[in-house]
């Protein structure tokens, strides 16, 4: 079946989930003590004019903090905002009961700028003072104490505002968990309590069945429709149609199922009766913005959730396939569930029958992610909720493992490697986005709880 190549900009991701990190900003002083509380105001604005040329999404407040009540009031009003963290620029010496005010109203990750510039304004000294009550309380922070144009500060408070940012969204996420953890994978366990209380995210289970029914309900039409305009966005296609039309079905069941239960993310099993069947789902659900895993990968598809809000594209999903000491990279890959905007063109990728069923339709193209990549895998036991991260960079990788592999090129030792995911306990699914990201996981896994190992 021949097809017509479409332009590069049909098959990309759809819904655009690149995400600023939003952040109230507040300034506070202690008037009447000859602190310098003058220059709280032109700080404050000094501050905006800074950040207003960050990629950040700044939230101002109309008031500054004075005392304990106009805490509260800029708390409340940053509080209607839903932003995900608060910068505040401390100029002079304030109580820390004026942090613990706006926290009340505002309880998000809190970072602390106290700006210093002469020796009796007593700015840091506050900065201690605060610290040891927000570290009383249990709240995510950090302190600086530089003027507001220090370059190294801004870099903290990057990935400060990121790591915000994924604590925000792990909050409010609510991911399908359609048939449960795959039945041949132990490991594959979760605890849904754990998930609640420690990475605020919401879990709905839902029964097989319920897919099952909605893809019967798909009409004749919308499967057609659906299966047609697949074809013209990609180079060959190589299925039978009927594993084409029930591939389409499945997707757009997915999709209705996603938007009727305002779900952000899909976990599918597809172990052992629907394999291929789903693929074009995982692989389009993704590109669709709303973030899929296969295999009931529940940990899988929270990180690619996370992965893509992060980097702005889809995640990459695939199990640890095979090392090449000779260059130093790993190759990872999966059956044929990626999505399709990961690829370098729509003529790369070719729908065909699966390698391991030899029936239904799985997507194949090599995964293109040149640059610095991130790897994460994220597992439940013992001790609880563990997430190893690997660092490398993607190279060039070819078709010798159909799917849609991705290539990495470690500095580390792959032999190593491979035994040190063994030691900590990672497990072989690893998903994957562009850019690093460790700096990010590592604050996010502290305020978390969860036990972070950094591999490469």
């Amino acid at each position: 079946m021949s097809t017509e190549v479409q332009s590069p900009t049909q098959i990309q991701h759809r819904q655009n989930t690149t995400a600023s990190p939003r952040m109230g900003v507040v300034a506070l002083a202690y008037p009447g003590y000859q602190l310098g509380e003058e220059m709280c105001a032109p700080k404050y604005h000094e501050m905006l004019a800074v950040l207003a040329q960050e990629p950040f999404d700044i939230v101002p407040t109309t008031t500054l903090v004075t005392d304990e009540a106009t805490a509260r009031q800029a708390g409340e009003e940053l509080a209607t905002q839903d932003v995900d963290c608060l910068v505040v620029v401390i100029t002079t010496f304030v109580p820390d009961y004026f942090i613990v005010e706006l926290l009340q109203a505002c309880d998000v990750p809190i970072f602390l700028w106290v700006v210093e510039r002469e020796i009796g304004c007593l700015s840091l000294v506050c900065g201690p003072l605060i610290t040891a009550t927000l570290y009383n309380l249990d709240k995510r922070y950090m302190l600086v104490s530089t003027d507001i144009d220090d370059a190294e500060s801004m870099a903290q408070l990057h990935v400060f505002a990121r790591a915000a940012l994924a604590m925000h969204l792990l909050r409010t996420l609510r991911v399908g968990y359609v048939g449960g953890h795959c039945p041949i994978m132990f490991s594959m366990a979760v605890d849904e309590y754990v998930l609640a209380q420690q990475l605020g995210v919401t879990v709905v289970p839902l029964p097989i069945e319920q897919l099952y029914a909605l893809a019967e309900n798909v009409s004749e039409h919308d499967a057609v429709a659906y299966w047609q305009d697949t074809c013209r966005c990609v180079g060959h296609v190589q299925v039978q149609e009927a594993d084409g039309l029930a591939s389409a079905r499945y997707m757009l069941a997915a999709l209705r199922l996603a938007k009727e239960r305002n779900l952000g993310a899909l976990s599918i099993n597809c172990f052992p009766h629907l394999k291929s069947k789903v693929c074009l789902a995982v692989a389009r659900l993704n590109d669709d913005g709303i973030a899929a895993a296969c295999e009931g990968d529940l940990h899988s598809t929270i990180l690619m959730a996370l992965l893509q809000r992060w980097s702005g594209r889809p995640a990459f999903n695939g199990d640890l396939l095979r090392q090449y000491p000779e260059d130093n990279s790993i190759l990872f890959s999966h059956c044929g569930g990626g999505a399709l905007s990961l690829a370098a063109h729509p003529c790369d990728i070719c729908l065909h029958a699966s390698i391991e069923t030899l029936d239904g339709l799985a997507i194949q193209y090599a995964t293109r992610l040149h640059g610095p990549v991130t790897l994460i895998n994220l597992m439940y036991g013992r001790q609880g909720l563990r997430l190893a991260a690997l660092r490398g960079t993607g190279i060039e990788t070819d078709l010798s493992y159909e799917g849609t592999p991705l290539r990495v090129r470690f500095t580390e030792n792959v032999k190593t490697i491979v035994q040190r995911v063994a030691q900590c306990g990672a497990g072989h699914h690893w998903n994957g986005g562009a850019g690093n990201y460790t700096a990010e996981l590592r604050l996010l896994c502290d305020w978390l709880h969860i036990a972070y190992t950094e591999i490469q």
